[in-house]
């Protein structure tokens, strides 16, 4: 009996209306002109249909180098973005699909030993301390959802991001 459920349950999973809360994680890796990132992110939102999802997307950027011309160096980040994926389905059977979508919002950033003040030449007459700064983020991302299992999804990114590019790879549920 229970087989029967299950194997039910995927045949309407693979044909029915997709839509309701989805969540997903993801790791991403960027570079740029002067910068270059790591972060772990997670994503949450609604599904609205088969093709159209909207979430917030917020995580820690655990590797940072480069930035801001002003503090430059290492830092650690939070990024604070809205997520939209629009799927394309592929085949007959429709389990698998492109994505395009969006992001936009900020990106938390913090500096333990940015240059703070020049008081000489000399590389000992740089004072350091930590530094804050907020940064716009926006990116263009296309890619591959693939179905594991009903309730789970593969989703391999191409990011374009201002200024840069990188790529993500992540599981949605």
């Amino acid at each position: 009996m229970i087989a029967v459920l299950l194997i039910s349950g995927s045949a309407y999973a693979q044909s029915g209306e997709v839509k309701g809360f989805q969540w997903g994680v993801a790791y991403k890796q960027e570079m740029g002109p002067g910068f270059m990132q790591a972060s772990v992110n997670a994503t949450g939102g609604y599904r609205f249909n088969r093709g159209n999802y909207l979430g917030l997307q917020s995580g820690y950027a655990f590797y940072g180098r480069g930035g801001d011309y002003e503090f430059g160096g290492q830092y650690w980040g939070i990024p604070l973005l809205a997520d939209y994926i629009h799927y394309f389905p592929i085949g007959k059977a429709q389990r698998h699909s492109l994505i395009a979508g969006v992001e936009i919002g900020g990106n938390f950033r913090r500096y333990p030993d940015a240059v703070i003040e020049r008081v000489g030449y000399a590389p000992s007459d740089v004072v350091t301390g930590p530094a804050n700064s907020t940064l716009f983020y926006a990116c263009v991302k296309t890619g591959l959802d693939l179905n594991i299992a009903d309730f789970t999804h593969l989703q391999l990114a191409l990011l374009f991001s201002y200024p840069g590019f990188g790529v993500s790879i992540g599981f949605a549920f």
